[in-house]
């Protein structure tokens, strides 16, 4: 079976995932959850809205969705969420490592494309380094089907 780019690049977030995962660090996958980031981002809006005597740093530092975008203060929540409205499909993850916050693009090839090229030069701008996850699979899978029926 012939695997297609699309179902490359999910074993590729899958596999980046795990090894998140088992590094300890949090991260979102940006294809599925870019827009929870920007729902904390209009929660935060309308918090700030009703009690504005309290200072939306307060706000990015305390609210539950802190896990979600893992910004520490109002500036750098949307300067991300202000880069992210354009240039959120050049990336697969944001991670933090505990030591830094970084973009992450998985692929298996070094190249990166020209829309790429153009989001790491804007993100790294603010302050973000980018990392590459670099992973190997076969082009083909070799299955046999063992049984097709339906279960009522």
């Amino acid at each position: 079976m012939q695997l297609y780019s699309e179902d490359k690049e999910a074993i590729f977030e899958i596999v980046a995932a795990r090894y998140f995962t088992e590094q300890q660090w949090k991260w979102i996958n940006l294809k599925k959850g870019c827009d929870k980031i920007f729902r904390a981002y209009e929660e935060l809006e309308e918090q700030y809205a009703a009690y504005s005597y309290v200072s939306r740093d307060w706000y990015v530092e305390n609210m539950g969705s802190k896990n979600i975008h893992m910004c520490d203060t109002w500036k750098e929540l949307k300067n991300l969420v202000t880069f992210l409205k354009s240039y959120k499909e050049a990336f697969n993850f944001l991670i933090n490592t505990g030591e830094k916050k970084a973009f992450c693009i998985v692929s298996d090839s070094k190249e990166v494309r020209e829309t790429q090229a153009l989001a790491i030069e804007k993100v790294k701008e603010l302050g973000y380094p980018v990392i590459v996850f670099l992973t190997n699979i076969p082009k083909d899978f070799d299955f046999q089907v063992l049984q097709v029926r339906s279960v009522n």
